[in-house]
């Protein structure tokens, strides 16, 4: 795209806005973009100059390079909008490590530490897992609170599926605070736990009809998104499936000596 065009566009926006909404004589402009009639004469003639407005029938009006030049800039600037947003959280993300359009959360809730309450991500994470009956999760790292509300939730007749890493996984076994509530889990027929043995560079999480999403550094919890997004949801169903099929199934039956020596891997809630 010419970048003259891109400047003209940019410097003269409110008028060009004005006319793809109608065409308009300059009066009517005039009083839409509440400019003087000498800036609005200025801003069409060069607007007409590069091709992007013309004049017709009595009325100016954006041409169709216009509405396309309009329509790209204006979603360049909401792209560049959103990853401004989202930078607490995608600045966590190894690069290449996630390949959800960013279009999909633009509707996103993010959750990031605050001044005196720093675990506000986690506290989310633990009230949605609170309310949720349907719990599938990729696991990096765990939390009392949180496999409390999961631990909850299943033997009130919910359903978990955890994709975990092996510290993770032996944690939930063997750490005294975790082994009970996992050996309770493991007879309901309502909770199911894999080990996944390679790298799990965030949290995904689908609960009930939320998807989440976290990320952290070194074991601590930096953000947490959240959205209902259908593609979000796709995209989630899909790497929770994917981290599946490459995982191990954790025989529950089998005991695992505990092992008091060792700390409980990386914790977030």
């Amino acid at each position: 795209m010419d970048t003259e065009i891109l400047s003209v566009v940019l410097q003269r926006w409110e008028v060009v806005d004005s006319l793809r909404e109608e065409p308009k004589d300059k009066r009517a402009l005039v009083g839409d973009v509440d400019c003087s009639r000498s800036t609005v004469d200025r801003a069409v003639r060069e607007l007409e100059s590069i091709g992007v407005v013309e004049y017709r029938e009595g009325d100016h009006g954006v041409t169709p390079l216009g509405e396309t030049v309009a329509s790209g800039l204006e979603a360049l600037v909401e792209t560049v909008e959103r990853r401004i947003e989202l930078e607490p959280f995608l600045e966590w993300i190894p690069e290449g490590e996630f390949d959800l359009g960013l279009e999909h959360l633009s509707g996103a809730e993010l959750w990031v530490p605050e001044p005196g309450d720093p675990w506000a991500m986690v506290n989310r994470h633990v009230a949605a897992l609170e309310a949720a009956d349907d719990v599938r999760c990729v696991l990096p790292l765990t939390g009392l609170h949180a496999y409390e509300a999961v631990y909850e939730g299943v033997v009130a007749g919910g359903r978990a599926e955890l994709i975990v890493s092996p510290d993770v996984a032996r944690t939930f076994r063997t750490d005294p605070a975790y082994a009970d509530m996992t050996a309770e889990l493991a007879t309901t027929g309502r909770y199911r736990l894999s080990r996944y043995d390679g790298s799990i560079p965030y949290f995904v999480g689908l609960l009930d009809d939320i998807v989440q999403i976290g990320v952290d550094e070194a074991g601590e919890p930096r953000a947490l998104l959240e959205t209902t997004d259908p593609e979000a949801r796709r995209w989630a169903e899909g790497e929770i499936e994917a981290y599946e099929r490459d995982g191990t199934r954790v025989d529950l039956s089998v005991d695992l000596p505990a092992d008091p020596s060792t700390d409980s891997p990386r914790t977030g809630s």
